[in-house]
């Protein structure tokens, strides 16, 4: 057996003192979810995108927390987990690697999810004729080192024109969504509308809601568009918010987030959540379990094998249900592959992947979202009387899927353009940083 473990050694005084300053039980709270962070994200690193575990433990926690600075990172090559703790084991975690099926934190026993898909191969490619002009703009954007991209990739007419990676990672290297994710739960939900398994107008299936009254009156289309009426404490800085126990503590995401309470009627109030998410995700696993399918491989089969996109991992918690929030890894051809399935009106080689119009549907505003968020893709338009825009210098039609740290794949449908960047952007908005670069993108691909 191989470990590689990342140490921190701290003096008794020193925690004392840390612990004393924040209080016992907000510190007790910080290294639990803390302990499964570092053990769900170093796990994924490891074993889903297959990078170097010493380079991982070193480097992909730096510039989170201080409180990281107390987490002590175990890797068992062997059994496929990764383990976490604070000082002295304090609040240890761990997160289990599955072939096919991703890690995921051992919050309980976890599901059996065998019958996944693994292992199949669409064998499709891509045409890549690279532009020069454009291939520079991104030769620019990695020089600047503090941007910390780890892959930059365009798409224009439906062929690869440009796309650059950081050391240690390529073509072949999956990447996290972070919230990406939630525009991958729309397209699984979208297929399912297609093979009219779902009625967006109707109340999801969910056990929990059925002699719910108030509950009954959500549907799906509420959910896509954030707009439930259900409360929901998206606060990653609040070791007990509630996003926090679901992602990392509750084995059931979408069961516990189905609980929240209610605070207005559909329709009335828009709140980005990533409960709704999850919940959404749990509907979904439901409906397609009630046809006798799994639902991961009713998505390789729908979706990503069609267009080609079999690297991807959708991560699911202890209970077996993806975490439809924030826990999906694939290649940046393959997130560019998403993109283009959405420029081509959910049409992929001829077959309709996903319903006539449904590009529309995600990209059209929410109401009470002030133009910023259609349903589960972020907006370009403007977002308030004063006409702001996310990305000042990118069209108003483009919309976008977007993760934390700045992960995001841009749709842009006047231009019959995709650009996808991944990185890791810490300290300062993603968004403000990430904007000049794809400017300069953009601009270099329609000068074409």
């Amino acid at each position: 057996m191989k470990a590689y473990k990342s140490y921190i050694l701290i003096g008794i005084a020193v925690t004392a003192a840390a612990i004393g300053a924040v209080g016992i039980s907000y510190a007790v709270g910080l290294i639990r979810i803390g302990a499964a962070y570092a053990s769900k994200v170093a796990c994924s690193e490891i074993f889903v995108a297959r990078r170097d575990p010493g380079n991982v433990i070193a480097n992909d926690f730096k510039g989170i927390s201080k409180g990281f600075d107390y987490i002590v990172i175990s890797v068992d090559l062997d059994a496929n987990r990764v383990t976490a703790s604070g000082p002295f084991g304090a609040g240890r975690k761990s997160a289990l690697h599955r072939e096919g099926v991703g890690c995921t934190v051992e919050n309980k026993s976890l599901k059996t999810v065998d019958d996944q898909a693994v292992g199949i191969q669409s064998g499709a490619q891509w045409v890549s004729k690279t532009d020069e002009n454009v291939f520079a703009a991104l030769k620019k954007a990695f020089a600047d080192k503090a941007q910390k991209h780890r892959a930059l990739l365009v798409i224009a007419d439906g062929e690869i024109i440009a796309e650059q990676y950081a050391d240690g990672f390529s073509e072949t290297t999956p990447f996290l969504s972070w919230s990406m994710a939630k525009s991958v739960t729309a397209t699984l939900i979208g297929a399912a509308v297609e093979d009219g398994l779902i009625d967006i107008n109707s109340t999801p299936p969910l056990q929990a809601w059925e002699k719910d009254e108030a509950r009954r009156k959500i549907t799906w289309d509420d959910l896509l568009r954030m707009q439930s009426g259900l409360t929901f404490e998206e606060k990653y800085e609040k070791p007990r918010s509630q996003v926090n126990r679901m992602l990392f503590e509750e084995p059931g995401a979408g069961a516990y987030a189905a609980t929240s309470d209610i605070e207005a009627a559909p329709g009335e109030i828009w709140s980005y959540s990533s409960g709704t998410s999850n919940i959404l995700a749990y509907a979904f696993y439901n409906v397609i379990r009630k046809t006798g399918k799994n639902p991961v491989e009713y998505a390789f089969e729908n979706i990503f094998f069609p267009i080609g996109a079999d690297s991807f991992v959708m991560e699911p918690d202890a209970s077996g249900v993806f975490i439809g929030s924030s826990f999906a890894y694939a290649t940046a051809r393959d997130w560019a592959r998403l993109g283009q399935l959405y420029l081509q009106d959910g049409v992929w080689n001829g077959e309709r992947i996903l319903p006539k119009s449904w590009a529309a549907y995600v990209s059209t505003p929410t109401p009470k979202s002030s133009g910023q968020y259609g349903a589960h893709f972020w907006l370009n338009r403007p977002q308030d009387p004063r006409g702001d825009q996310f990305f000042d210098a990118l069209p108003a039609d483009m919309y976008f899927m977007a993760g934390h740290e700045g992960q995001y794949v841009f749709v842009f449908p006047s231009q019959n353009l995709v650009i996808v960047r991944l990185g890791v952007t810490r300290g300062r908005s993603a968004m403000k940083a990430v904007e000049p670069v794809i400017a300069d993108i953009f601009q270099a691909a329609t000068a074409r």
